[in-house]
């Protein structure tokens, strides 16, 4: 689920708080042959154990630190896992009917990967205190908690995507500097990191300051100076060492890079040498 998506949802869907319910399994239980309800759109928040929940077939592998979203009326099963029990909290909230078309989201199954943080755990826990008082502070602070939910999950999700980005760039840096000589490009690098295009540039540029392309043509162009001032080899030779296969197109970029030629470039490094 792209986070980005999401928020866009969250933010400007007529979302509000309708009621929050708690269910314990023990261990190796089975629960099927229901659905969720009808007419309102489900968060599931893990609170201990794990188990295999399903909707509409599709499995989730849940444990805290994960909430996974439902539409109204999916077939769902339920397996707590064989080793200890399972327990949940399903809190559910209602979109107006006419705004479904324009927010498909709310019909459909997906996880949140949150990461485990207590706040989430903390808001499910005063939802359910609140709900249980019928005072009309109590139902105004329900929806407070509600919407102080949905900005923790949201949050935690965004922090626990960058928090991944963040390490997988690192392994997008390491591939570039081992493999910089090849026929390198940014939608080559996105393939081998199994992320679409625009997505990896936009990740890349987060994490480094700079686009995949540019940062890759700076650092072909640093390797090819240090080419250039210890070895003789021809700039062409120099131009394939760093990935450039046309050595006149290699030519224009190092002077865009750097304001002179390859070869001027070597001859100042060599005048430089001979007063060191």
């Amino acid at each position: 689920m792209d986070i980005k998506y999401l928020i866009d949802y969250y933010a400007h869907a007529s979302v509000s708080f309708t009621d929050v319910f708690t269910n314990k399994m023990e261990s190796g239980q089975i629960d099927i042959g229901r659905t969720t309800a009808p007419g309102k759109c489900g968060l599931v928040v893990p609170l201990a154990g794990s188990a295999i929940f399903s909707f509409n077939g599709v499995p989730y592998a849940m444990e805290p630190g994960m909430v996974v979203h439902a539409g109204p009326q999916m077939p769902i099963e339920i397996k707590a896992s064989d080793d200890k029990g399972w327990e949940y909290a399903v809190v559910h909230y209602h979109i107006p009917s006419e705004e479904i078309p324009q927010y498909p989201l709310s019909a459909q199954h997906f996880l949140i990967n949150t990461g485990c943080h207590t706040k989430i755990i903390d808001y499910v826990q005063q939802l359910i205190e609140s709900q249980a008082m019928p005072d009309n502070m109590s139902i105004f602070k329900a929806k407070t908690l509600f919407m102080n939910l949905l900005e923790a999950i949201l949050i935690s999700a965004k922090v626990k995507i960058l928090d991944t980005a963040s390490d997988q760039m690192e392994q997008a840096l390491q591939y570039i500097h081992e493999n910089y000589a090849t026929q390198l490009s940014v939608s080559k690098i996105a393939e081998e990191f199994g992320v679409e295009r625009r997505r990896f540039a936009y990740l890349f540029e987060q994490h480094t300051g700079m686009t995949p392309s540019v940062y890759l043509t700076e650092y072909r162009i640093r390797r090819s100076k240090e080419l250039l001032k210890y070895d003789d080899s021809p700039v062409a030779e120099i131009a394939e060492c760093v990935g450039y296969v046309d050595c006149f197109y290699f030519s224009r970029v190092f002077k865009k890079c750097t304001g002179m030629s390859p070869t001027s470039y070597r001859k100042t490094m060599l005048g430089e040498a001979k007063y060191v």
